[in-house]
């Protein structure tokens, strides 16, 4: 009887000892969540803090550069730009008679506008002239495209091809006369930069993330996230985290570069069939302690997450 008491008294001493050292679970609850028209974005405005909403005005795609506030549309026949005008936006017809625009993209500073196009044209203008700088064919229908912080980066993705088997991860230095590198022979949703420009992400329609060095010639890294496609992609302001939304309507966090998971926001609402992007945007604020979504049919979602930072 002695000897089973001590038995059971060391028991529960081992797993009081085993339940301290585990490390703490991660917290990220939600903090704010509201409903717009479907289709409306956000993006980060870093003078002021909040996240700021963004009317998509039926636009095909919408690029945004927070500072100096110029945001893009882009319609069937025309891109418009809003440049700040006093306290107002002004809204001037920026580019007319050109292929619809499907993808874009600012650079950080707000100086250049890419394009791409689904019959496989990429653009690149100065905003400040609308001067054309570069035209660059692609092999497949512009999916995606983002400028590294520092604009020296264009990174592409594409459809796959429909012919013969083709890169679909396109890096272009863009004070260069060519594309740096590519890889990847599936379609590719979505882009993201780490902030210093390290490390590029590309979500596939597989699920999974390839993560590339930009300067490197190294083989990407491929971290499985899951079997639903990467519909947006954003990496924490420290480099060390990658968001990943999924057409399931879950958003993963995961480390980087190894993938490892760290938390799942599972949906308040299933998938709907009638919006394929489930989750349209995803982005965290400047320092890092949230993380916003917005979802195809109108529902916004930030949480916090201040825990990546401890």
């Amino acid at each position: 009887m002695r000897n089973s008491s001590a038995t059971l008294v060391l028991l529960v001493l081992i797993l009081g000892a085993s339940s301290c050292s585990r490390a703490p679970k991660r917290d990220f609850p939600l903090v704010q969540k509201y409903t717009t028209e479907a289709g409306d974005l956000f993006y980060f405005r870093p003078h002021d803090g909040p996240f700021a909403l963004l009317e998509r005005r039926k636009a095909l795609a919408v690029a945004v550069a927070p500072e100096p506030d110029i945001e893009a549309y882009s319609y069937d026949d025309r891109i418009t730009v809003s440049r700040p005008q006093g306290n107002m936006l002004q809204n001037t017809t920026f580019v007319e008679k050109i292929g619809a625009q499907q993808a874009l993209a600012i650079t950080a500073d707000g100086r250049a506008l890419a394009g791409g196009s689904a019959n496989g044209a990429v653009s690149l203008w100065e905003i400040a002239t609308g001067n054309l700088t570069l035209h660059l064919d692609v092999p497949a229908p512009v999916l995606c495209l983002a400028f590294s912080r520092d604009g020296n980066w264009l990174a592409i993705g594409l459809a796959k091809p429909a012919g013969e088997p083709a890169d679909t991860v396109w890096l272009y230095e863009t004070h260069a006369n060519g594309p740096h590198r590519s890889f990847n022979q599936t379609a590719v949703p979505a882009l993201a930069w780490s902030p210093d420009g390290r490390w590029l992400a590309a979500g596939l329609v597989d699920g999974s993330v390839l993560v590339s060095e930009a300067g490197s010639d190294h083989e990407p890294r491929r971290i499985v996230l899951s079997t639903s496609p990467v519909t947006a992609l954003a990496i924490h302001p420290s480099g060390l985290f990658l968001a990943s939304a999924h057409a399931d309507k879950r958003v993963l966090l995961s480390k980087l570069p190894t993938g490892e998971p760290v938390y799942i926001f599972e949906p308040a609402l299933p998938p709907n069939p009638l919006f394929p992007r489930a989750i349209e945007t995803i982005a965290f604020d400047g320092s890092g302690v949230r993380l916003a979504a917005a979802y195809a049919e109108g529902d916004f979602r930030i949480w916090d997450t201040s825990a990546l930072s401890r």
